[in-house]
């Protein structure tokens, strides 16, 4: 495999979230800042012009893709070092500008305390916004005396308010959130923290939530990593812990199949690299590498490490996502070690 490096935009102090957004049917990066007032960008990855929009408070924790809106959800003023009492959901419409984009509306779409990360579901009744919060108050960084919660809330790009509801108490350093799509076609929700990971089924306008793990976790990946056809449950252990541990669901429950060293993980993403499974890890701290790997089922149906590619070293990056197709897959990352957006155009041998 070779990857080609491109660095789109240098030098945002507290470069911290990415994501992969679609305006008037073409794609572009965002990145934003964690920092207060700190920037935020769209670039075009083909011409790979970066265009700031303008407007934020800063501390963006996720920026989010509004699928059908010339629109981007994101998470503010959760800034250094969980300074977020007054974090919120806003959602940005934009408009076409010579050859970019300007920001025409701005919307606190939700004041959510201690907010970290969002999601879209899609559900049989509709789509619903998901927001995790860390916890539910902080005296300073180190008070870990309250648990976060779980809050979802009906979205209607028609409003410009979501009315959140808590499904769930009692998930202290709330951090993690993956979304999969299940078998009939619509979004799961997985979440979790101290006590473990959780997951939220929707039925009938309702929240179903299981325990399915008993681990510190801090990030989450549930696929189909090593081909079996069935899902593998990934997470980085303890908050920002030192090793990501992939599970296996076996006769005798949980148990763990590979366990990769990290130093303060900060990135699991899992998905089609390739068109094949492929799960990616980072550290920001130590090496501050970022790696991917695939996998194999032995003979005894247990996951196995087939290959691992070093994609960088030292860069200490915060967030990524993935694009592509079979012939090319294209790694953007929030590098926050070195306060740059980055992609990594990777093609095989």
């Amino acid at each position: 495999m070779e990857c080609r490096k491109n660095e789109l935009v240098k030098d945002v102090p507290g470069l911290y979230a990415v994501a992969d957004v679609t305006l008037d049917g073409k794609e572009y990066y965002a990145a934003a800042s964690e920092n207060r007032g700190g920037r935020v960008y769209l670039v075009d990855p083909v011409t790979q012009k970066a265009t700031e929009l303008f407007g934020g408070q800063g501390g963006v924790m996720a920026i989010l893709d509004v699928k059908g809106e010339n629109a981007v959800l994101f998470i503010e003023e959760f800034y250094p070092v969980f300074d977020s009492a007054t974090a919120k959901v806003i959602k940005a419409d934009l408009e076409k500008k010579d050859d970019g984009y300007e920001v025409s509306k701005r919307t606190v779409l939700a004041e959510i305390p201690y907010v970290h990360r969002i999601s879209l579901l899609q559900e049989k009744d509709g789509v619903y916004l998901a927001a995790g919060k860390l916890c539910k108050s902080k005296t300073d960084q180190d008070d870990w005396s309250t648990s976060g919660t779980m809050e979802i809330g009906k979205y209607d790009p028609t409003k410009d308010k979501v009315e959140m509801e808590q499904i769930y108490d009692g998930v202290t350093k709330h951090h993690a959130m993956f979304v999969a799509r299940n078998k009939e076609g619509f979004d799961d929700l997985y979440f979790g923290g101290t006590e473990g990971v959780f997951r939220a089924t929707c039925k009938d306008s309702e929240w179903n939530i299981e325990h399915l793990l008993s681990v510190p976790t801090s990030d989450i990946v549930y696929m189909d990593l090593d081909g079996d056809g069935k899902e593998e449950l990934a997470i980085i252990e303890e908050f920002h812990g030192n090793k990501a541990v992939v599970f296996k669901k076996l006769s005798a429950g949980m148990e763990r199949m590979v366990e990769i060293p990290l130093s303060f993980g900060h990135v699991l993403w899992g998905g089609q690299f390739f068109g094949r499974p492929a799960l990616i890890t980072g550290s920001r701290a130590g090496d501050k590498t970022l790696r991917k790997f695939t996998f194999t089922c032995d003979g005894e149906g247990r996951t196995q490490i087939e290959e691992e590619t070093v994609l960088d070293e030292g860069q200490a990056p915060a967030q990524i996502f993935v694009t592509g197709d079979a012939k090319e897959s294209i790694v953007v990352a929030a590098n926050h070690g070195v306060a740059t957006m980055a992609e990594y155009r990777c093609t095989e041998d």
